[in-house]
Order: C-alpha cells, then structure tokens, then sequence
C-alpha cells in the first residue's frame, strides 16, 4: 500500500508541474503545449535542487512504463479518420520516418557532446 501511495503522490507532483504549464500557457497565450513548458519547468526545479529526484522518480517510471496505454487514444482517433491516411498515408508515412530520423539524430548528437564537455571537465 505505501508504494502506491508514493506513486501516487509522485505523479500528483508531475500533475502540478504541467497544470502549472498549462495556466502559463493560457496566461500569455503561448503556441508551446502547456505539458511541455510543465516539464521543463520540472527539469528546472529537479537542476536547481528545488525538487530532489526521489519525489518522483518511482511515478515518472510508473507512467513511462504505461506510456502505451496513453497512446491508444490517438491511435482510435487515427482510425476514425480512414481517408486522412488513404490520402495522405504516405506523407504521413514519411512525416513519422522523418521525424523519428532527426529525433534519434539530434538525441545522438545531444549526448555526444553532453559527455565530450563532461569528460573535459573532469
């Protein structure tokens, strides 16, 4: 019971962050999703110190490891609009490659120079 009750505590703390995000968002009328300006909002506390990596750790975790069931929405959306992928399929198609390409390569690139400049410190 005490781990769920952390979990939930922890993703109740997450929660805050992006509901957090979200009223910045509608306060200036920003075009970057609320969730996304909450997180980073996070990434700064957790870097500052403010917030220690143990608050929510174990929930951040919980919800990576269920992150396929917050994607099943879309994918029932998707499949309710059959011509927008009999028509456009394939440029959807090449979007997501496309996409997935310059994520990975820009992660790659990221951590590379992320651990030259750490070993250089060091």
């Amino acid at each position: 019971m005490k781990k769920w009750l952390l979990n939930l505590l922890q993703i109740i703390i997450i929660i805050c962050f992006t509901v957090l995000g979200q009223l910045i968002v509608s306060s200036f009328n920003l075009h970057i999703p609320g969730s996304i300006i909450g997180l980073v909002l996070l990434l700064a506390c957790l870097h500052m110190g403010w917030i220690k990596l143990d608050w929510v750790e174990a929930g951040s975790a919980l919800l990576f490891s269920e992150m396929l069931l917050f994607f099943i929405p879309a994918m029932v959306g998707i499949m309710n609009y059959p011509w927008l992928i009999g028509t456009k399929g394939i440029l959807v198609l090449l979007a997501v490659i496309v996409g997935t390409t310059l994520a990975m390569a820009s992660t790659g690139i990221v951590s590379k120079t992320l651990l030259k400049l750490k070993a250089v410190k060091h």
